[in-house]
C-alpha cells in the first residue's frame, strides 16, 4: 500500500516577515552583546592573572589565579558560540527577507535551531552540576 504525504507550504505573509525583520534586529542586538561580553572576558583572561600579585598584597591571601583565569577562558568559550549561531541568523533571515530566498531563509533556522540546541545542551549541564557542587558545599562544612 502506497503512503501519500500532502505537503503544504507554508507561505510567509507581510506581517509574519515584519516579526522576522524584528526578530533578526533584536538578535543582531543580543548577538553584538553577547560578542562585547566575550571580548570583556578574554580581556580579563589577560588582565587577571597581570594583576593578581596586586590583589594578593592587600588581601594577605594565595588567589588560585590558574583557576580563576581558566574560569573566565570556559565562560567566553561558552558565551561564543550561542552569540555566533544568533548573529548568523540574524545575518541570513535579514539576507533571505530582503532577496526573497527559500534556501536563505532555511539556512537562517537552522542556525537559530543549533542556537537553541547548543542552549539547551548547557541547561542540561548546568542542571547535572547543581547537585554536585550542592554536595560539595555540603561536604566542605
Amino acid at each position: 500500500m502506497k503512503e501519500t504525504t500532502d505537503f503544504k507550504a507554508v507561505c510567509i505573509d507581510e506581517q509574519s516577515k515584519d516579526y522576522l525583520r524584528e526578530i533578526a534586529k533584536w538578535g543582531k542586538f543580543l548577538a553584538i552583546l553577547g560578542f562585547i561580553k566575550f571580548g570583556f572576558l578574554l580581556l580579563y583572561t589577560i588582565v587577571f592573572p597581570l594583576v593578581a600579585a596586586n590583589i594578593e598584597c592587600h588581601l594577605n591571601y594565595k588567589l588560585p589565579r590558574l583557576a580563576i583565569t581558566l574560569f573566565f577562558l570556559i565562560l567566553a568559550i561558552v558565551i561564543y558560540f550561542p552569540s555566533n549561531y544568533l548573529y548568523l541568523f540574524a545575518r541570513y533571515t535579514r539576507r533571505a527577507l530582503n532577496q526573497n530566498d527559500q534556501d536563505v531563509l532555511r539556512h537562517a533556522f537552522q542556525e537559530l535551531k543549533a542556537c537553541y540546541r547548543y542552549i539547551g545542551i548547557l541547561m542540561i549541564i548546568l542542571m547535572c552540576l547543581y547537585p554536585l557542587a550542592i554536595t560539595c558545599l555540603i561536604l566542605m562544612c
